[in-house]
């Protein structure tokens, strides 16, 4: 899934919270408490998730060519709150088309709607920024939101879908 993430501060934590900090060799650890706000219900899988995961961190946003990697050494002081959105309706959404990485698909109006909907509630909400990834439906979606902000979206590679090349494009399915 391309993604994009608003964020209540200026980073963006370590992708790979699987990860110990001896496997990343990072120096410093931060217990993140994990928690939801929905009302939806999950499927009972759900309920073996941490209520917390140690990663680490270092109050910037990581290279995720290099875990270790950071684009600031400044360290993080206080917890701070990440919102992540996902693209609206995108054609081959549309389509049941396995997307990957491709940017040959792009929203769909109903995903245009989507992401004005998602603006609507999100515009009284202050966020430091707006990290997107440069797919195209990512893309589209987050410029929509992000629409009237001070801040410029900055478009980040190592948010993009893995490719899944030759899989790209089929039907759902298909490819198996």
């Amino acid at each position: 899934m391309a993604g994009i993430v608003f964020l209540n501060t200026t980073l963006l934590c370590s992708p790979l919270p699987c990860l110990t900090s001896s496997q990343l060799h990072l120096p410093l650890t931060r217990r993140i408490h994990c928690s939801t706000s929905t009302s939806t219900s999950y499927p009972a899988a759900t309920d073996k998730l941490p209520n917390s995961i140690d990663f680490s961190v270092t109050g910037g946003a990581y290279d995720f060519t290099k875990a270790t990697t950071s684009l600031t050494n400044e360290l993080i002081t206080s917890s701070k709150k990440v919102t992540l959105l996902r693209h609206g309706l995108s054609t081959w959404n549309a389509e049941s088309r396995i997307q990957g990485s491709s940017d040959l698909s792009v929203l769909t109006e109903a995903g245009v709607e989507q992401a004005e909907r998602c603006k609507k509630a999100l515009e009284n909400i202050h966020f430091d920024q707006c990290l997107a990834s440069p797919i195209s439906r990512a893309k589209q979606t987050a410029e929509i939101i992000w629409q009237g902000r001070e801040k410029p979206l900055v478009y980040i590679d190592s948010l993009k879908e893995i490719s899944l090349y030759h899989l790209e494009g089929l039907k759902n399915g298909s490819g198996c």
